[in-house]
């Protein structure tokens, strides 16, 4: 089982001049799964015979965090959110997928009163400090338009933590960036097997890692490791999540990402008290 310790959202600590924009000297990392309802992840993940009911305090028993792909089919209920609560430690954290109806209906257009429902149904996740960052995942054929990204960019209560992945190419430059780091929303960085490598940008006091291909080798989980290490030092928070897939590696990947964490720590505790 992971042992993982909480710590609520901090107010960063000014120690560059730059008032609340200056960013913490550790970053917190948290890394689960694309959803844990699955069937499928009996026997490898969950026991053989687990009742489905079960599954979700199973999973926080391992994981400090999941994202919720069902809020992007169906608006969901505080009522809803409120059972999952309570099925999880406190300080588990759900990041929910901005509901389909604000990112492919309406395209971030004239979508005040949806977005605004969405975000007072998650508020209730604040009880506990179970409420994780919104991704809002655009549609491949949704190209930049960055007076429509600002004016919905402007929506957002600061209470809020919001990552945007963009899944067409014009989205990649540096007006884009500058624009989410204006309104401190994270570049959603998504790595797939058609698209390695991607831009490795920060934007935010956090980043969203969504680690989606079908396999992960040793080497390339190391050098996320690396990666995430990197960003930790410079006291960014990191949200981390392996894609669902049938025969339920992705909670391997992410207990392999947090063993290689956890050994790091120990050699490095280990080195430190040899010196």
């Amino acid at each position: 089982m992971y042992s993982w310790t909480y710590s609520p959202r901090r107010e960063p600590r000014d120690s560059s001049g730059l008032g609340r924009f200056a960013i913490p000297a550790t970053g917190q990392l948290r890394v689960g799964t694309s959803g844990f309802a699955y069937k499928e992840w009996k026997g490898n993940f969950y026991p053989e015979k687990f009742p489905d009911s079960e599954m979700l305090q199973f999973y926080s028993q391992h994981f400090s965090t999941v994202e919720i792909n069902n809020t992007f089919y169906r608006m969901p209920t505080e009522g809803l959110l409120s059972k999952w609560a309570g099925s999880v430690p406190e300080g588990f954290q759900f990041a929910l997928k901005a509901n389909q109806q604000i990112t492919h209906i309406q395209r971030l257009r004239n979508s005040d009163s949806t977005f605004k429902r969405f975000l007072e149904v998650a508020s209730v996740l604040n009880d506990g400090n179970h409420l994780g960052p919104v991704l809002v995942q655009l549609p491949p054929n949704f190209k930049a338009d960055l007076n429509v990204l600002e004016e919905f960019l402007k929506l957002r209560p600061p209470a809020f933590r919001v990552a945007f992945e963009v899944r067409h190419d014009s989205w990649h430059a540096e007006e884009t960036y500058a624009l989410l780091r204006k309104y401190e929303t994270a570049l959603c960085i998504a790595e797939t097997d058609d698209k390695e490598n991607p831009p490795d940008v920060l934007t935010a006091d956090f980043t969203y890692l969504r680690l989606r291909r079908e396999a992960y080798t040793d080497k390339q989980l190391s050098a996320w490791n690396d990666r995430i290490d990197a960003w930790l030092r410079e006291g960014v928070d990191v949200f981390t999540y392996f894609k669902h897939e049938d025969a339920g590696k992705a909670p391997a990947y992410a207990n392999r990402l947090l063993a290689k964490k956890s050994d790091r720590k120990a050699a490095s505790k280990a080195k430190a008290t040899r010196s």
